[in-house]
């Protein structure tokens, strides 16, 4: 399936002048994936990365997954169980899937985690938004 791209996207935009650019993979499954490190600039408290940046790599990692398997989606509802802190600049891999999938909902799960163990998990429900709605939350996407 050919992903579609919104080049100002936070996560993956290469447009964006302060995104992360981060580039995605797909296993033989379907799962999305990357590799990466986050910068000292996305800290909260000294030497930890901000949770809202662990949530937010997450929801894009879930949403690449969504959007691999040939839906247009959005978090309706996200919730993240933080494992243990994450140092700037410690490489991780985040990952995410689909766990259940129906006609205008889905439900994908996704972590961060290196050798050493889980940094962060995270469960979301998508919803497809109704074709023709006047009020698409994706109107520059979808067409």
């Amino acid at each position: 399936m050919s992903e579609q791209k919104y080049d100002s996207c936070f996560v993956c935009g290469k447009a964006n002048p302060i995104g992360l650019k981060i580039d995605f993979s797909y296993d033989e499954s379907g799962a999305a994936y990357a590799e990466l490190s986050v910068d000292k600039v996305f800290e909260g408290y000294p030497d930890l990365v901000h949770g809202g940046i662990l949530s937010t790599l997450m929801d894009e990692v879930m949403a690449k997954a969504v959007i691999h398997s040939g839906k247009i989606a959005v978090t309706a509802r996200l919730t993240v169980t933080y494992r243990k802190a994450l140092a700037p600049g410690r490489r991780v891999i985040i990952k995410g899937w689909i766990t259940r999938a129906k006609s205008r909902s889905l439900t994908a799960a996704a972590n961060i985690s290196d050798e050493s163990g889980v940094y962060a998990e995270a469960e979301a429900l998508f919803i497809v938004p109704n074709k023709g709605h006047e009020e698409s939350p994706l109107p520059n996407i979808l067409s």
